[in-house]
């Protein structure tokens, strides 16, 4: 096995990562899911979900127009995606996806399917509910290809991040343009490994299955209705137990009504026709059980004992200049292990004012509950995206750590932001500064220093993750009130 960060010189695991590390000699049993990335309101998959429905939009509209030779031109370049490493088959990746011939079985599917005939159809994450010989890897694989171009911007992001050299690559595949509403040739900016060109997938996008599963909604959520509702009308299907506790109770058994209502996608469309809110039901189900967490993504993940040997790590790191950016990558990794997925989608030295002043990392707020979601909810932080600036001084900080941090707020960005710095000497004397400066309308900063990370990471060895929301919490009141 070998694991893209390691071969890439990175000494980082899965959860302080904020892409999939894939083993890049096989494909990885993962799926990058429409439906989990059409669901989140983070600024990425937010657009992500834009290119999804815009594509998926054009298709529909070719199709009820009979414009076959639009349709067949939009999936013809869908092509294989070896690029990500995702997927099911095994020794070398060699891609499934949607190539010619398949794309034309495609469109002829959805234009037979009952689905697309009823108007129930509407999203491409339906697509493996309602269309025949549709499986998750073709759902995935239409995925990549339509977000082909954010996936390589978030790529060279992380490569920028980490310092991963980047080489320029044209063959891979078109890329979805909203403006034009059509395919455009690209140019790509791409890590290498083993030779192969590697497009990295943020981990809060894929799942083990696709959220939308035929097998699973037609077995839990159809069956299940089917099975009331022929009980409640007292059908031929309804039995009644002879003997025991149950002795003269009513029952419909679930084979019955599988033999009655076999697994047909077709029909799957016609009963959602009737019962929409049945797969309403199901979505919410779905979407509510949020990204993998890592030892989802990284068998075996233990991230008590983690936790730990992230504290030892961060304590034999010297303070000073010389150790600076080896202080910057574990504290970065830190913050990655601590947050996710409620910061997500680190940027090395964003630009602002015109590339004036840089931001160590900024993280994307993607926070659902919680302190972050707070912080980008609450008038006075607005917080969408959060900086984080890591100082490995051997002393306090002072006003100009202060002023630098401050000074990059805005409208855009918000007015909450983080330090991390390696030890606070004056603690009074840091807080009725932080105090002031969000007194003065300068925002709202908090210093973190090793022993406040040790703090949180040792809520996590004792497996109190959830103290870690209250810690923020109670230090923000702290210079908010």
């Amino acid at each position: 096995m070998t694991r893209f960060a390691s071969a890439q010189g990175l000494n980082l695991t899965q959860s302080e990562l904020d892409f999939v590390d894939v083993d890049v000699d096989t494909d990885n049993r993962l799926y990058l899911d429409p439906y989990a990335i059409q669901i989140r309101g983070d600024e990425w998959s937010a657009s992500c979900g834009d290119h999804i429905r815009s594509f998926f939009n054009e298709v529909l509209d070719a199709l009820r127009q009979g414009n076959n030779k639009r349709a067949a031109h939009l999936l013809g370049h869908l092509h294989e995606p070896n690029e990500t490493f995702l997927g099911q088959s095994r020794g070398r990746p060699r891609g499934r996806g949607v190539g010619d011939e398949k794309a034309r079985d495609l469109a002829a599917a959805l234009r037979r399917s009952t689905a697309f005939t009823t108007g129930v159809l509407s999203d491409i994450s339906e697509a493996e509910l309602f269309i025949p010989n549709v499986g998750p890897d073709t759902i995935s694989d239409l995925t990549t290809n339509i977000l082909r171009r954010l996936l390589a911007e978030y790529t060279s992001s992380q490569c920028e991040l980490y310092s991963i050299p980047t080489h320029r690559f044209g063959g891979l595949g078109p890329t979805w343009s909203i403006t034009s509403s059509d395919w455009r040739s690209q140019v790509l900016q791409l890590p290498v490994c083993n030779h192969r060109p590697v497009l990295l997938i943020p981990k809060h996008s894929v799942r083990r299955s696709i959220s939308l599963n035929s097998q699973e909604f037609y077995n839990h959520h159809m069956v299940e209705f089917l099975r009331r509702e022929y009980l409640d009308s007292r059908s031929a299907l309804v039995q009644t137990f002879k003997s025991g506790y149950k002795k003269g109770q009513r029952y419909v058994t679930k084979k019955s009504v599988k033999e009655k209502h076999p697994l047909i996608k077709d029909d799957l469309a016609t009963f959602v026709l009737k019962h929409p809110e049945i797969l309403e039901a199901y979505k919410k189900i779905q979407g509510a059980k949020g990204p993998l967490e890592n030892n989802d993504l990284d068998t075996g993940f233990d991230e008590c004992a983690f936790a730990r040997a992230l504290i030892t790590r961060l304590n034999r790191v010297p303070a000073g200049l010389k150790n600076a950016g080896e202080y910057h990558s574990i504290a970065m990794g830190i913050c990655t292990f601590l947050f996710y997925p409620e910061l997500i989608y680190p940027v090395k030295e964003k630009e602002i004012h015109v590339g004036r002043k840089r931001i160590d990392i900024k993280f994307t707020n993607a926070a659902e509950e919680g302190f972050f979601l707070r912080m980008a909810q609450a008038h006075q932080t607005r917080a969408l995206s959060l900086p984080f600036e890591y100082k490995n001084y051997s002393s306090d900080i002072n006003n100009p750590e202060f002023d630098q941090l401050g000074s990059r707020f805005g409208h855009q960005r918000g007015f909450f932001g983080i330090i991390l710095c390696r030890s606070i000497t004056e603690r009074q004397r840091i807080v009725n500064a932080c105090r002031d400066a969000a007194n003065d309308g300068r925002g709202y900063i908090l210093i973190f220093s090793d022993a406040d990370i040790t703090i949180m990471l040792e809520s996590i060895e004792a497996g109190q993750r959830q103290r870690i929301d209250q810690f923020l919490q109670t230090r923000f009141d702290e210079i908010s009130h």
